[in-house]
């Protein structure tokens, strides 16, 4: 298979290939974008690392879906919703402190 060129990514990333070009360093930094297999010359991309990055990033990707497969219980009152609140952020008790002291061995 041979290798995507540079304006087969900036039409995949839905921008003209000279704003691609100019923003590329930008683009390999802050978003993961791969780096090119050659860089003299036209620039030429791997398709399955471009493929599986743009799976990731592509602007028009829906939503990650949250973590809870369901939506909390609405709460009934202010004050069962302070009471979930409370219960859910409140400050852990630290552990007792270790017994440091120097003890002699008896015998």
């Amino acid at each position: 298979m041979k290798p995507y060129n540079a304006t087969y990514v900036a039409e995949a990333l839905g921008i003209s290939t000279d704003t691609f070009y100019r923003t590329r360093e930008a683009r390999h930094a802050l978003d993961g974008l791969p780096r090119p297999i050659s860089e003299r010359g036209p620039l030429r991309f791997e398709r399955t690392g471009f493929d599986a990055w743009l799976t990731r990033h592509h602007p028009m990707r829906p939503p990650a879906p949250a973590n809870d497969p369901l939506p909390a219980p609405d709460a009934a009152s202010d004050d069962e919703h302070r009471r979930r609140l409370a219960r859910a952020y409140a400050p852990v008790k630290p552990p007792p402190a270790l017994d440091s002291r120097r003890r002699q061995a008896g015998g």
